[in-house]
């Protein structure tokens, strides 16, 4: 665990990235594996009524409403990044957006192992669900989870509120920067959410019309 926390906190964007995207595998097709075979079917359908789409208005309008709901995810990593923690004997502070990144994709999981899409549709077996996550012209949620993966890694380092045992040191949210690779990071990561957003669009509003 060390291990892994050392490379989430590294200093460097690019190991940052690599260690997010292989744990990001990891917990994704466990939890989807695990919520198949012990969570019942539609578990989280019509749970939350901001995903009841209407495509009235078309796809492009459809898929805005859907990247600006997607949005939210930001807004919930970003203020966790704001607060970091790591164990007296370590030597880089963890940020908590790893934590709300990763909840992110447990409830993901979660609605693909169970197939509680918004939009109801044949369930289909577990091997074509994982399989069929990967068809990335018709399926969105690897496009905005990576995006979100990408602004979590993006924003690992701005913490203004760190805490080891029990010191706490504290800084203004002013002295916050990034460098270019990480504005670079940030930006890819909004561009991946547009796309899953324009890609969810299509694939809902063609199974509605």
């Amino acid at each position: 665990m060390r291990y892994i926390r050392e490379r989430l906190s590294s200093e460097n964007l690019k190991k940052r990235i690599i260690w997010t995207f292989v744990i990001f595998f990891v917990i994704f097709f466990g939890v989807v594996i695990l919520s198949y075979y012990f969570l019942p079917e539609g578990l989280l359908r019509n749970k939350n009524p901001m995903q009841n789409w209407d495509h009235s208005g078309g796809v492009l309008e459809l898929s805005l409403r859907i990247f600006l709901y997607n949005l939210l995810s930001v807004f919930v990593i970003l203020p966790a990044s704001l607060f970091a923690t790591k164990k007296p004997n370590e030597k880089n502070y963890i940020s908590a957006g790893y934590t709300a990144f990763f909840t992110l994709v447990c409830i993901n999981a979660v609605v693909l192992g169970t197939w509680s899409f918004s939009v109801e549709s044949q369930a289909v077996p577990l091997v074509a669900r994982i399989i069929g996550s990967f068809d990335l012209a018709h399926r969105a949620g690897l496009w905005e989870m990576a995006g979100q993966l990408l602004i979590c890694c993006a924003v690992a380092h701005i913490a203004i509120v760190k805490s080891s045992g029990r010191d706490t040191l504290k800084r203004n949210i002013r002295d916050i920067r990034l460098t270019s690779m990480e504005k670079l990071a940030f930006l890819i990561g909004l561009i991946l959410m547009m796309i899953g957003a324009v890609v969810e669009g299509f694939a809902i509003n063609s199974q509605l019309s």
